[in-house]
């Protein structure tokens, strides 16, 4: 039997359909559609871009549309920090996919007929940027120009950068890797990876454990050991539950990969996380062990505080 190519209308995955039945259930989300929807859903995809092959003036429409949409796609997500938990992340992900779906086909059809690709995406990761900054020196004080960094830090690397990837599409690798560059460039000590939802979402519980993980490979101990566990456990259980240790944990998310970058640059880097080790985070453990919780907290906070005075900005 010969297929013929079509797109899933719930999940917007391309598909391939059997022209002679009148119903196919999704390979990737599992709904039942119509032949005749699929085959119209990819239609509608192609014929803007087929329409602008060769036009310049349907590319030019296509690019404004898409980087007037891209700025949407970070205004649109207030505190970050608040859906990014194991046990809400992936319904707020699906659902700011959802959202903002048609933003990422956009820049997807518009790269597909640009004449110069690169000189598009970073045109197109230029604005981007240029709105994000400008929103930032409308705050009138450093601490919330700070606080916003770090909201967008975050929401580029949980929600924006993930997205772009589960679409998919053939700008998705120069997109990921030219805006990374240009946002780090942008940004004073920001130093942000793109990374995927899978990536994310399966391997939750080790988010915001750069330094420990760090500390605990230069002794020799694997990434599932009982410090790492602990740590990480007191963490989603314990600080993820009150304010002020959630407020820890997003200062430590914005500044633990610079810190350990710094650190690993060095000649002495193992003896540097040692010392890391015997000062903080033995004692860390020691605490959580004996039941004592806020005074654990305490200690983890010194240790963000006088690694991000030692480490962070040089």
């Amino acid at each position: 039997m010969e297929f013929i190519e079509g797109k899933c209308p719930k999940c917007h995955e391309h598909i391939q359909v059997a022209p002679d039945r009148e119903k196919i259930r999704c390979m990737f989300c599992g709904e039942e559609i119509s032949t005749e929807e699929a085959v119209q859903e990819l239609a509608r995809e192609t014929a803007p871009v087929q329409s602008a092959q060769g036009n310049a003036a349907a590319y030019e429409e296509l690019k404004k549309e898409a980087m007037a949409d891209f700025i949407l796609m970070l205004r649109n997500l207030e505190e970050p920090m608040k859906g990014f938990r194991k046990q809400t992340y992936e319904s707020k992900f699906q659902e700011y996919y959802r959202n903002h779906y048609y933003i990422v086909e956009e820049i997807e059809k518009a790269f597909c007929v640009a004449p110069d690709k690169e000189a598009f995406v970073r045109e197109l990761s230029g604005k981007f940027i240029e709105d994000a900054a400008a929103d930032l020196e409308k705050l009138p004080r450093k601490g919330q120009k700070g606080q916003r960094q770090v909201d967008n830090n975050l929401a580029m690397v949980a929600y924006l950068l993930p997205a772009i990837a589960e679409y998919k599409g053939t700008s998705a690798q120069m997109l990921l890797d030219i805006l990374v560059d240009m946002w780090n460039s942008s940004f004073p000590y920001t130093n942000i990876k793109a990374s995927t939802f899978e990536l994310i979402n399966s391997g939750f519980r080790r988010r915001f454990c750069y330094i420990t993980t760090a500390v605990c490979q230069a002794r020799n101990r694997g990434d599932d050991c009982y410090e790492l566990s602990l740590l990480r456990d007191y963490r989603d259980s314990y600080l993820m539950g009150t304010g002020e240790g959630e407020a820890l944990v997003q200062e430590y998310y914005n500044v633990a990969p610079t810190i350990v970058k710094h650190i690993d640059k060095r000649e002495d880097s193992r003896d540097i996380y040692e010392g890391i080790w015997e000062r903080y985070l033995k004692e860390c453990i020691r605490l959580i062990e004996e039941g004592k919780r806020e005074d654990c907290r305490e200690v983890y906070a010194r240790m963000v505080s006088d690694l991000k005075d030692s480490y962070f900005f040089q």
